[in-house]
């Protein structure tokens, strides 16, 4: 016998075992066998594509989230999907072979009411409510349609049936999802916007409506490019999203209704439909013109205290500095001149006026030296320089001064240290100045838990009008402020009429690393 009818019978038995890939190669001579050995290998191939493609549709068969039924021609089920089995807890055993009409709730004919329907119709929507094992009734909305084979002919009916409990619940997600957004859309205190792919506003909420001052139908009308104040920025904006398809904190100027131009912070990002497509833009627009404003307030604040620190330097070299020098070299250009004879006389005079007039001017540059950065707060540090303060405002103007500060009291950052000295020497000099002050309270320590620096300061001055501090006249004031939260830290200013001025200073503790 042929050996190939062996080869032939083994390739049966793999195709049986559904090994589709096994393949027999025809001989040299090319005859019938040959032929049916090729046929059979066709085969194989017709069973290998028949059954990946049968076994990717029974993959999206069962991966399908609405029920999913197959009837025969006389409507009892053939086949059934996973989301049938998981709704109804019924086994694909327990259902196959019996009529539709036994799994719906009103037990009528339901099946020939189907088929007259789909006589006249290719697909047909209905509601009908199912019954699962466990009794619960289920109402679902189905569509029903016939399933033919390759001749055309009618081999049996798809039934697919959508949960309407589960869409239910799907739409009042829904609704939550949509009344949750446009709670956060409509009480953001910054302007919440979205536009259309042309950049005119189709959404802006109330905040929006209030920064540019224009009625919301006006707004729809507008496209964003048109309140940006200046050409060039809306070229940049717009060359910006194009390159990245999104901006962050993009400071922009805006001019509303009113043309009052405002500085603001825009980040914007592009939308997309679901088939991919650019829909528009959404973002959000953060006013900072009064953060702007406070901080150039600030900046002018530190700009005009350098100043005025610069002409008390000047007026205190001039005017004390300056005559010691003078009369200094008055007394010696005298004494040259003098005869031999006086000059002798004369000398030990000259030579103690000039001492003393040294001795003060050494005293001046001491003084002007201290006020510019103590040496004692850079080598001894903050408890010394306000006691050293203190005690030489003590001897100058008659405060009377009740220093609290612990003997170990040990700042890690200089800069704090020189920030809260500051902060103390101009309150000293205010309530000396304007607040007639006669005593003043300094206390410096940490909290309780050693994570933050205490400073409170009291006097007994006459006060003065709390502001914002914004607007507060006194740069000292301005500068205090700017000072403690350029640490992160907090200042709280009170004050009464003729009951004084305190401030209290939190600055959080950085500890030295070792």
């Amino acid at each position: 016998m042929d050996p190939r009818f062996d080869e032939i019978n083994s390739l049966l038995i793999h195709y049986s075992q559904g090994q589709f890939d096994y393949k027999i190669s025809p001989s040299a001579s090319l005859d019938e066998i040959d032929a049916f050995i090729t046929n059979i290998n066709m085969l194989g191939e017709e069973l290998k594509v028949s059954t990946i493609s049968r076994n990717y549709f029974n993959n999206i068969f069962d991966s399908v989230s609405d029920m999913v039924f197959v009837l025969n021609p006389a409507g009892k089920i053939s086949s059934i999907n996973n989301a049938v089995k998981e709704t109804l807890l019924y086994t694909e055993q327990e259902l196959e072979g019996k009529l539709i009409d036994e799994v719906q709730n009103e037990k009528t004919f339901f099946f020939g009411y189907l088929k007259d329907r789909l006589n006249k119709e290719p697909l047909v929507y209905l509601d009908m409510q199912i019954v699962s094992q466990n009794k619960q009734i289920i109402p679902v909305n189905c569509s029903c349609s016939f399933l033919y084979n390759p001749g055309k002919e009618v081999i049996g009916y798809l039934l697919v049936a959508r949960d309407q409990t589960k869409i239910k619940k799907y739409e009042r997600s829904l609704i939550e999802s949509e009344k949750k957004y446009r709670n956060i859309f409509e009480s953001s205190s910054d302007c919440l916007f979205i536009l259309d792919v042309e950049t005119r506003f189709k959404e802006i909420n109330e905040a929006g409506i209030k920064l540019f001052k224009y009625p919301l139908a006006e707004l729809k009308k507008k496209k964003i490019r048109e309140l940006i104040y200046d050409q060039n920025q809306r070229a940049i904006i717009r060359d910006e999203l194009d390159a990245k398809g999104s901006v962050v904190d993009y400071e922009l100027n805006f001019v509303d209704a009113q043309k009052n131009i405002i500085t603001c912070l825009v980040s914007a990002s592009a939308m997309y439909n679901d088939s991919g497509e650019q829909a528009g833009w959404r973002g959000i627009i953060k006013d900072i013109s009064e953060h702007r404003k406070t901080e150039n307030l600030v900046r002018k604040a530190i700009v005009d205290t350098q100043e005025k620190e610069r002409i008390r330097i000047a007026r205190d070299i001039h005017d004390s500095l300056k005559q010691k020098i003078s009369g200094i070299r008055f007394y010696l250009g005298a004494l040259k001149n003098m005869p031999g004879k006086a000059r002798k006389t004369k000398f030990e005079e000259v030579l103690n006026k000039s001492n003393l007039a040294l001795n003060d001017v050494l005293s001046e540059l001491s003084a002007i030296s201290f006020n510019l950065m103590p040496g004692t707060l850079q080598h001894f540090g903050l408890r010394y320089a306000i006691n050293e303060l203190c005690h030489k405002m003590e001897e100058g103007s008659g405060l009377k001064f009740k220093v609290d500060i612990d003997e170990d009291f040990a700042i890690a950052d200089k800069t704090i240290e020189i920030s809260l000295f500051r902060i103390i020497q101009e309150f000293i000099n205010n309530a000396a100045k304007h607040g007639k002050a006669t005593r003043i309270n300094i206390k410096v320590g940490f909290d309780d838990e050693e994570k933050n620096i205490l400073a409170v300061l009291k006097d007994n001055g006459k006060g003065f009008e709390i502001k914002k501090p914004s607007e507060y006249g006194g740069m000292g004031i301005i500068n205090a402020h700017s000072r403690v939260e350029s640490h992160n830290g907090n200042l709280k200013i009170s004050s009464q009429g003729k009951k004084g001025t305190a401030y209290e200073i939190i600055i959080p503790l950085i500890k030295e690393i070792k």
